[in-house]
């Protein structure tokens, strides 16, 4: 029987990446869906986009190019270099507010994909703007893995390309302060200049009410079917996704008593170091491992050497 991971995501669709890669070694992939998304902020993103503030078509003295009253010349107060995303649901969440916009504002859409750069942290994600329209040339960092690298690329990049401007980090309501920290202190000791990064919430999240009786009933399942086997049994990894998935996780696995034999049986790795430092920090619990980089090879990686 091939030894069974618990994925703690919602399935992709049409075909789920870390289900392909895990299935074609000899993994059996199970999905236990934890969050429910709910977007939001979306007009104040769309203002941005709609006052030219990440296309690049913004200047920093724009008055004489605009008319009084003109909307159709309407020009943004704010100027931002780049965006920064660092999950798919905030993808998702721009890609909403791109669809809309395209109904009624195309070649502004046309502009702001041709235009726009982006700072990403994973494949994945990367991938994921490329499918919304945007030039590969123009979402990058996406071998960085976490935040603190991502970081340090972000300022090294911004430097080099000689940009103006803050940046404008889409993102949900838990992530990692590293970015809208790091990069403004290291850029004003670069630059010599205030750079913000201006964090605008595109996301909610929330555990589903279902979760923890579904992760309880998918453990049990997978104990007795265990006990039925003969041999010698492996522990089953859990993958965790987020901190907020991880909460809910952890709390199914911690009511099971010390010395339930269950507790002996399961493995956890984190996506990346937010998660893992989420689970230490609140439950005292060590990952057994993380994936170096947010992605199915990742994740394939980390448990094979856990």
């Amino acid at each position: 029987m091939p030894p069974p991971i618990l994925l703690l995501k919602t399935e992709s669709t049409p075909s789920d990446p870390y289900a392909t890669l895990l299935a074609s070694h000899g993994y059996d992939p199970i999905f236990v869906p934890v969050l429910h998304h709910t977007a939001v902020n979306g007009d104040a993103v769309k203002e941005y986009i709609l006052d030219g503030a990440v296309t690049g078509t913004t200047t920093m003295n724009n008055d004489d190019n605009t008319k009084d009253g003109d909307e159709t010349q309407r020009k943004s107060k704010k100027k931002f270099a780049a965006i920064i995303i660092t999950s798919q649901r905030a993808v998702e969440s721009l890609g909403s507010i791109l669809q809309e916009l395209n109904s009624t504002h195309p070649s502004l859409v046309s502009s702001f994909l041709a235009t726009a750069t982006i700072y990403v942290v994973g494949p994945a994600t990367r991938n994921s703007l490329l499918s919304l329209g945007f030039p590969p040339s123009h979402v990058i960092g996406e071998d960085s893995g976490n935040g603190a690298v991502l970081a340090d690329f972000i300022m090294n990049h911004y430097v080099e390309n000689g940009y103006d401007g803050d940046l404008l980090f889409l993102t949900g309501e838990t992530h990692s302060t590293i970015l809208p920290t790091r990069v403004p202190e290291r850029l004003k000791e670069i630059i010599g200049r205030e750079v913000e990064v201006e964090e605008v919430v595109v996301y909610k999240t929330g555990v589903m009410e279902s979760f923890e009786d579904d992760l309880k009933s998918c453990l049990d399942r997978l104990s007795q079917s265990q006990s039925r086997s003969d041999g010698e049994l492996q522990p089953t990894w859990l993958i965790f996704f987020s901190p907020t998935g991880t909460d809910a996780a952890l709390r199914v696995l911690s009511s099971f008593s010390p010395t339930h034999s269950q507790t002996k049986k399961y493995k956890c790795c984190s996506i990346g170091p937010t998660t893992r430092d989420f689970m230490f920090q609140k439950f005292g619990r060590k990952a057994d491992a993380m994936a170096k980089i947010p992605s199915p090879e990742g994740v394939l990686e980390a448990i094979r050497g856990g």
